[in-house]
């Protein structure tokens, strides 16, 4: 049974370093001070009466089947979607973009096309691609890597950090639309071994196609929610699935309502993998969590109806996240 350590990913020792380096940051700025701990979904510096907020991802190894299948149409959501869902959860508005394009291949065909996917998904979540980098790094990068950065901005009184979760607080699943841009490393390594799957019939197209699904874009309807009701947490769920929300509060997430989607399902019997390898890497249906009161439930619900959400759990005493239907536990920051 392969899981995500085999497959290059071992969250572990990404852990080990990433707390190493956020160790070795000890200047917080001077003029323009940073405002938020460095770990959460977005970075705050103060700037006038409000904050910039600033987010940096990208779409990772998932490009491998970009170029593979020869299918870039809907990469420009995996590159706006990773970074604008983040800024979001903080309570932000996404504002602007730039992004950085390392490769060792280069034509004018490829560049439109992946530009072509950039500007769609920049015109769906409402920002505009201001600028970006392009590095021809033939000797690091053995393909093509595509990441961006995006700066937000909000109110002083309105950062939406998870302090104010509560015990008898429902947890809301949005729908996502696949893997999004997470665990290819480990998706790849299931069906190098069974290249003919990536071909079975899955509703109506070849199932390599519902892999390369873009990455939903949850941020402009998230934001617009958040200017008119109050919740009480927002959580982005990427790599380490749901365990991010223990980004949020040290309350304990209880979820017991949980729908895992037809893909996840096909990945989960293709692989031979275990429930708990799953939900450790991928967002297993579920791409974007609010956090909010019940009595703003119902309301939440209609405002997101675009999204097909779903009361899948509430915030209960104790600690980390608990996948009541799967006996999975997990305890402790994410």
């Amino acid at each position: 049974m392969p899981n995500y350590k085999d497959a290059g990913v071992d969250f572990e020792s990404i852990g080990k370093f990433r707390d190493s380096l956020i160790s070795a940051l000890k200047f917080k700025g001077k003029k323009y001070k940073m405002a938020s701990n460095i770990g959460h979904y977005a970075g705050l510096v103060e700037f006038g009466e409000g904050y910039l907020a600033l987010h940096t991802d990208g779409v990772g190894t998932k490009t491998i089947y970009s170029l593979k299948f020869d299918y870039f149409d809907e990469i420009g959501y995996d590159l706006v979607g990773m970074n604008v869902n983040d800024i979001v959860s903080v309570g932000a508005e996404p504002i602007a973009m730039v992004d950085y394009i390392a490769s060792s291949i280069f034509s004018s065909e490829l560049g439109g096309r992946i530009g072509k996917s950039i500007n769609n998904a920049c015109e769906d979540a409402g920002i505009a691609l201001i600028g970006g980098e392009t590095a021809s790094v033939p000797d690091i990068v053995k393909g093509i890597d595509i990441s961006g950065s995006v700066m937000g901005f909000l109110k002083k009184n309105r950062v939406i950090d998870g302090s104010k979760i509560s015990e008898g607080d429902l947890i809301i699943g949005l729908e996502s639309s696949g893997v999004h841009s997470n665990g290819f490393s480990l998706v790849r390594k299931i069906y190098d071994d069974k290249p003919e799957s990536l071909y079975d019939d899955f509703q109506g197209a070849p199932f390599w196609k519902a892999l390369m699904k873009g990455t939903e874009i949850y941020s402009k309807e998230i934001f617009e929610l958040t200017q008119k009701i109050e919740v009480n947490g927002l959580a982005h769920i990427t790599g380490g699935g749901l365990r991010n929300l223990t980004r949020l509060s040290k309350k304990k997430f209880l979820i017991d309502d949980f729908k895992v989607s037809p893909l996840f399902l096909k990945i989960k019997d293709d692989g031979n993998l275990n429930y708990q390898e799953m939900f450790e890497t991928f967002n297993m249906g579920y791409g974007y969590i609010i956090i909010s009161s019940k009595i703003n439930s119902e309301e939440i619900l209609d405002q997101m109806k675009n999204f097909n959400p779903k009361i899948i759990g509430k915030v209960v005493a104790g600690e980390g996240v608990h996948l009541q239907q799967f006996n999975i536990y997990y305890k402790g920051y994410y």
